[in-house]
């Protein structure tokens, strides 16, 4: 049975908040519904080591959001399991007081990496990108889709792993739009955006084109050869019409490729490609 201890006026015990199995540490981050906070196992008591993450509703006008936020959360990640996913390892779905525990991840977030001045070469930029359409497609593929795709929620480690994160937006495949609109509208695909669609994978293929639009303007400058198929690309994941965007896997198999092309030639003629191909596909 879940419960929670919390210190209360006049208890000078001092005793640690304490989540069904687990000990509460410092918050790490807080939005209007839902809060991250450190954790450890309950038992581990005296160990420096704050090795989990877990993620609760708040209390406030936004508490029925951050509860529905976690049981998504809890729903798309159970029964998924890829290396570019962030894994669930607890949860617990009680109305009182859902959270869900997750490992805790070393690096920063590519929107972090992406307002660094430090450019990256076009094969590590489609490496990265890759990364999260091969967690799309894990995701696609048990049913769901993530519903906001950006760079915030995708956790960059010291060695260039990729992890896509915060699955509280996450939408069963084929559910009807919610006029309550859900996402960043910078990264969101026109349908999404618009309420006249139901959920398809299309809408994370549309976000995560914008993503990759991003990171092609902060490559180190290459050569027209190499950047005009990426700029194709580009264009066919940002398409207006779902239909015309390529499937997750295909888009895996695509930036292999281009990471196989570009890899040891990044360093090419000066003359740069002109961005007006990426204006026109963002």
């Amino acid at each position: 049975m879940t419960h929670v201890s919390t210190n209360r006026a006049g208890d000078k015990s001092n005793r640690p908040v304490i989540l069904g199995i687990w000990r509460l540490g410092e918050s790490i981050h807080e939005s209007s519904s839902t809060k991250l906070s450190l954790a450890q196992p309950a038992d581990a008591v005296g160990s420096p080591r704050w090795d989990y993450v877990i993620k609760r509703a708040i209390d406030g006008s936004e508490q029925l959001e951050g509860r529905r936020q976690i049981l998504q959360s809890i729903a798309a990640t159970t029964g998924a399991n890829h290396p570019n996913l962030i894994a669930l390892l607890d949860a617990s779905t009680t109305s009182s007081s859902p959270y869900l525990v997750m490992p805790r991840l070393e690096g920063e977030s590519m929107q972090w990496h992406l307002e660094s001045e430090t450019q990256k070469p076009l094969p590590v930029a489609l490496w990265l990108i890759r990364q999260v359409a091969q967690a799309l497609d894990a995701l696609h593929g048990i049913g769901w889709i993530h519903g906001d795709v950006k760079p915030e929620n995708a956790v960059l480690g010291p060695r260039g792993h990729v992890t896509l994160v915060d699955l509280g937006f996450a939408s069963k495949i084929h559910t009807s739009p919610n006029h309550h609109f859900r996402g960043t509208p910078t990264y969101a695909a026109p349908e999404t955006l618009a309420g006249t669609m139901a959920a398809m994978p299309a809408m994370d293929i549309f976000s995560l084109g914008r993503v990759l639009w991003q990171w092609i303007t902060r490559t180190e400058q290459v050569s027209q050869v190499l950047l005009e198929p990426v700029a194709d690309l580009v264009e066919q994941m940002v398409s207006r019409e779902p239909d015309d965007r390529p499937a997750a896997a295909e888009v895996v198999q695509q930036l292999l490729r281009l990471e196989i092309e570009t890899l040891g030639r990044h360093i090419g003629p000066s003359r740069s490609l002109p961005l007006s191909p990426f204006r026109r596909a963002a």
